[in-house]
């Protein structure tokens, strides 16, 4: 079978899924739901458990859902950068530690602090990394000793931007609202 064929395949069997959860499921309860549920501690727990690896996707997704759009994106960017912070303080305690390990097994941490020279196309690197999990490009930008404006100004525009338009495709699945699902998506892939 040829790649594109299974490149169509893949994407028609995605649609696919996306069309029958469109369709089948309760739309009426799961909204109820997500309208009841508080907002202070959905968003404290979307800024806490990417610390251990939780993706943040879905809490984008729900929080679109859930909360209707302005207070979904401001609450998101905050838990982002309440997230953000909390990432770059455990790296740069563990900094320490980690150097000593490394030391022994051989090997050297960055330090762009030293070097500011391609510290931008680092961190944007690790920022774009495909299958990266989020967690692990913040701790990765801490322990590299990137400055920390730019490592808290490139993870707010990277991951807000996405975030922002999570939020909004979430906000348009529960809505019902093809045309804004698309407009998302489209956003998404460019």
């Amino acid at each position: 079978m040829s790649r594109k064929v299974k490149v169509a395949l893949s994407v028609g069997s995605v649609a696919l899924v996306f069309y029958l959860a469109w369709s089948l499921w309760d739309h009426e309860a799961l909204t109820e739901w997500l309208r009841k549920a508080p907002p202070l501690p959905f968003f404290t727990a979307m800024a806490v458990a990417p610390l251990v690896g939780v993706p943040v996707t879905p809490f984008f997704i729900m929080a679109g859902g859930a909360f209707g759009a302005l207070l979904a994106a401001v609450g998101s960017l905050v838990a982002v950068g309440v997230n953000l912070w909390i990432s770059y303080v455990i790296a740069r305690t563990m900094r320490p530690l980690l150097a000593r390990v490394f030391q022994r097994l051989g090997y050297e941490l960055p330090n762009f602090r030293a070097e500011q020279k391609g510290t931008l196309r680092f961190a944007l690197a690790v920022k774009f990394a495909p299958g990266v999990p989020a967690a692990l490009k913040n701790y990765a930008l801490a322990l590299a000793d990137v400055r920390p404006s730019l490592y808290f100004g490139l993870s707010m525009l990277i991951t807000g931007t996405y975030g922002l338009c999570i939020v909004l495709l979430g906000n348009s699945l529960f809505d019902h609202d093809g045309s804004r699902v698309a407009i998302s998506v489209a956003v998404l892939i460019v």
